[in-house]
């Protein structure tokens, strides 16, 4: 409900003349008059330059929160991402077989965030070439993703992988997410600098010598520092995987699903969801937040899993869990296959 406000030119007038009637006075009542007017007149500046966020929304601070997209692109904003594609985008993610198959995996998840998510979702693998050149073939559609999912509300990129080639045991499927990763990002790398070699010209040569140091090829030694995170576009990405190898216990067990999965979300989607910041502790007796409930709703399936912030441990380790979530925690980008 808005705040009711005073007309103030009056307001402020009606206590100017109390003011001034009261230093004509020379009652002894004249102080306390005197200082009631000032208080009042210094009220009237203070209290409306309290705005109705200071008042009413304290506690919010999320500026993306709710910032979604009215679920289409418009024709200019459609042509506009088109012309930053290098090349065409030829298949529809929004409707690929390989989000029907992974519609077992949300139905039967614990995570409510991921059970009412929109997803964009790869083509089937081609057996014919390799598993670079599968990823190579994502690359544009990707891409659009970075550029389309605010506005279409979008909540994550699905990657899917067949478990006959990828899916035997957490070796394999390490490797496999590792090229995955690396061909996207170099991908990305290529793309960026073969765009600032055609602006260079019009830019400062020291800025342009700056911006190409941070091109450089990927380097998967460096991540596991604390600082790294998987990148596409300048959009930074939280990256979870399921494969057939996990097992029921294991919060990435994949309800018996033939193929495996990486699911690429961008880390804004959790702001415009609003969901709270994560914590160490998780409330495990009255679960109040949404991530403390769905921790609850896991350990409850007996798949309960630690929170990351509590594991003390840089984001790479998340991606890959281990088979049995007590084991020590994998590096799984440096196993090779």
């Amino acid at each position: 409900m808005p705040y009711y406000t005073a007309p103030l030119p009056l307001l402020r007038l009606f206590l100017v003349i109390i003011i001034v009637l009261s230093c004509l006075s020379i009652s002894i009542s004249f102080s306390w008059r005197a200082v009631l007017a000032v208080a009042c007149l210094a009220a009237t500046y203070i209290f409306p330059n309290l705005s109705r966020k200071d008042r009413n929304n304290t506690h919010d601070e999320n500026p993306y929160k709710g910032k979604k997209g009215d679920g289409f692109i418009t024709e200019e904003a459609e042509t506009k991402m088109k012309s930053l594609v290098a090349d065409l985008v030829l298949y529809d993610a929004s409707c690929v077989p390989s989000l029907n198959r992974f519609n077992k995996i949300k139905r039967n998840t614990e995570c409510s965030f991921a059970k009412r998510s929109k997803l964009w979702g790869s083509l089937d693998y081609d057996h014919n070439i390799s598993l670079e050149s599968n990823t190579e073939r994502l690359v544009p559609t990707f891409h659009m993703f970075t550029l389309a999912f605010q506005e279409l509300g979008l909540d994550a990129f699905l990657v899917e992988l067949p478990a006959e080639l990828f899916g035997s045991d957490i070796e394999t499927f390490s490797s496999a997410v590792r090229r995955v990763l690396v061909t996207l990002r170099q991908a990305d790398i290529r793309r960026q600098t073969q765009q600032l070699r055609k602006q260079a010209p019009g830019m400062d040569p020291v800025d342009v010598e700056n911006r190409m140091r941070y091109l450089t090829p990927e380097n998967t030694s460096i991540w596991d520092r604390r600082s790294w995170v998987f990148e596409f576009n300048k959009i930074t990405f939280f990256l979870t995987s399921f494969a057939p190898f996990y097992p029921e216990s294991n919060s990435r067990y994949g309800f018996e699903t033939q193929h495996c999965y990486i699911l690429f979300q961008p880390e804004i989607s959790f702001a415009i969801h609003d969901l709270p910041p994560d914590t160490a502790d998780t409330n495990w007796s009255h679960p109040v937040t949404v991530r403390d409930k769905i921790r609850v709703a896991f350990r409850d399936a007996g798949r309960e899993y630690q929170a990351p912030m509590a594991a003390r441990l840089p984001m790479v380790y998340d991606i890959v869990k281990p088979v049995d979530p007590y084991d020590t925690p994998l590096e799984w980008w440096k196993v090779s296959s």
